[in-house]
């Protein structure tokens, strides 16, 4: 566990030193269970951004994903940002009895995002996550602090 999680930090690490980061965010994800997770929000072209981000799941077991979503912005106005979201998942979950799973899957979904100020924006997202044998839909609730 902790090897993972090691490397899913020098992934981020990594990625951020490659990229201009646009914004850090920390979220709530609400599904068959609680989550919490944070990532980074990077453009790629004019309205096309790249989220990737870690969401850990408080469950029986350890069950956490790594997403990387890409957003096409729709911007209402100085203040609202309206995107879909389509992106690859990698999803971990393992037992207490023993048991590993570890699957690829598909992210499919949309967000709002709402400014607050220069620096700070709150959103909130509904994904659908299809991942063999742990296809789930969500919604996320979170802040972003943009640089």
């Amino acid at each position: 566990m902790k090897k993972i999680l090691l490397m899913a930090v020098m992934c981020l690490m990594t990625m951020s030193a490659m990229a201009q980061i646009k914004s850090v965010e920390v979220k709530a994800n609400l599904r068959g269970d609680f989550g919490i997770g944070a990532g980074l929000t990077m453009p790629v072209f004019d309205k096309i951004d790249f989220a990737p981000n870690f969401n850990y799941y408080f469950t029986d077991g350890t069950v956490f994903t790594l997403d990387g979503d890409f957003h096409y912005n729709f911007d209402l106005d100085q203040n609202w940002t309206l995107y879909p979201l389509v992106g690859l998942a990698w999803f971990h979950a393992s037992a207490e009895i023993g048991d590993d799973y570890n699957k690829i899957g598909v992210n499919l979904g949309g967000g709002a995002r709402y400014n607050i100020n220069s620096q700070w924006a709150a959103f909130v997202e509904a994904k659908y996550q299809w991942v063999n044998d742990f296809d789930d839909s969500f919604f996320t609730l979170g802040i972003s602090y943009k640089f």
